[in-house]
């Protein structure tokens, strides 16, 4: 339920982001963000893949328009969406997607179950790498298909992937049809090169694999890594789904948007086998927050990364120097650190140990799979006065414990 409150939520964080970034956390939890609203008033919440940050000016502009207009009615706007969308990741990415292979759905977790069912038999098996989003984890047993994991391995410099791992378990298992990638990854920060995008694709031909790539994180990759989305990559097309949002980069979760993007037509033909219903479609609003967003936001996501980059560095040097028992590597992307907090023996429940040790509330490890055990996500996607709050209550928290 939404609770009422008198006081407007910020229009925006200005053009200077860096400067002018402030989080009011009364009018956050009086807005009913259930980021804000989960946990008790004395908690900071860093724990949803929700950023803090706002929105460009167009999208509130644009919703204040349909407000009030009262358009609150049934809507043709998808072709708008495509179009801004191709329009973005163009300029953004250098991928120009046919617009007819383009499906709006209502998130990116669609289309992913969407594709396992589109492309797989019961018989045959799903991959993908742990620790990995954690709704992920349910792929398997809901579809009622086995699972086999490519997990990332960790070394000094963080989590990375094994691509010689990856060709010995396909050849050593020819009934794995799909492989999903997170990508950016999600906990990690984790990019995958060109060069491994090109293996993974030389391999999906060898071994028959639909690839699924999830790139709902592409707009956030951080100075030193970059984003190359999996249909850019030469032959991918033939074998490769797309999906993604603008919801992590805009801050605009809560209006339900995204696209599933296929590489040929003979994929967007067997994606079309699943009924429409099941598909379903994003709301007026959020194609038109998502529109208004893609067509307008270069220079608002210029100045959002800035801060984010910023952030991580802040976040990363802070710990090391404040708090090494703590394990942490700079992300390559995200808003999103991954916290390893085995040295204090958490138990099978860290980010309920850390909330009452610290007042901070992060995602726990555990849910992200195989080697998460320790861990927690945190968020640094908010302004730097709250992250400088963040880190002070993780310092003097754990100082002792």
């Amino acid at each position: 339920m939404l609770v009422a409150y008198d006081r407007p939520m910020p229009d925006t964080l200005s053009t200077d982001l860096a400067s002018a970034a402030v989080v009011d956390r009364a009018v956050r939890r009086a807005s009913g963000l259930v980021k804000w609203t989960k946990y008790d008033d004395d908690v900071i919440p860093a724990w949803v893949a929700e950023h803090d940050l706002g929105q460009p000016p167009a999208v509130h502009e644009r919703l204040r328009q349909l407000v009030d207009a009262g358009a609150y009615g049934y809507h043709a706007v998808d072709g708008e969406l495509v179009e801004a969308f191709c329009n973005w990741v163009f300029r953004r990415h250098g991928w120009s997607p046919d617009p007819d292979l383009v499906r709006p759905t209502n998130n990116v977790v669609q289309g992913v179950w969407a594709s396992v069912q589109a492309f797989t038999r019961p018989d045959q098996k799903i991959m993908f790498s742990d620790p990995v989003y954690y709704p992920f984890q349910s792929l398997g047993s809901t579809t009622h298909r086995d699972v086999v994991k490519w997990n990332l391995v960790r070394d000094g410099a963080g989590w990375h992937y094994d691509l010689e791992d990856l060709q010995t378990l396909l050849e050593g298992d020819p009934s794995i049809r799909l492989l999903l990638l997170c990508h950016p990854n999600n906990p990690t920060g984790r990019v995958l090169t060109s060069g491994q995008l090109t293996r993974i694709v030389e391999l999906a031909h060898e071994h028959d694999l639909i690839i699924v790539s999830d790139e709902i994180h592409y707009d956030l990759v951080h100075p030193g890594a970059e984003h190359v989305p999996t249909l850019t990559i030469p032959g991918a097309s033939s074998c490769t789904i797309a999906t993604t949002s603008g919801i992590k980069t805009f801050g605009i979760g809560g209006l339900r948007c995204a696209v599933t993007v296929c590489g040929d037509e003979q994929l967007h033909a067997g994606l079309a086998e699943i009924p429409e219903n099941l598909l379903t479609a994003p709301n007026r609003f959020g194609c038109e927050a998502s529109i208004a967003a893609w067509n307008t936001g270069d220079a608002w996501v210029d100045d959002l990364k800035a801060v984010l980059d910023a952030n991580r560095h802040r976040l990363v040097d802070r710990l090391h120097a404040e708090l090494p028992e703590v394990g942490v590597h700079l992300p390559e992307s995200t808003f999103l650190a991954w916290l390893d907090l085995s040295a204090f023996e958490p138990g099978d429940r860290p980010s309920t140990w850390l909330r009452a040790q610290t007042g901070v509330a992060c995602e726990s490890g555990p849910k992200f799979g195989i080697g998460a055990e320790g861990h927690v996500r945190l968020n640094f996607g908010t302004s730097p006065a709250l992250l400088d709050e963040i880190i002070d209550r993780l310092v003097a928290g754990l100082a002792h414990a």
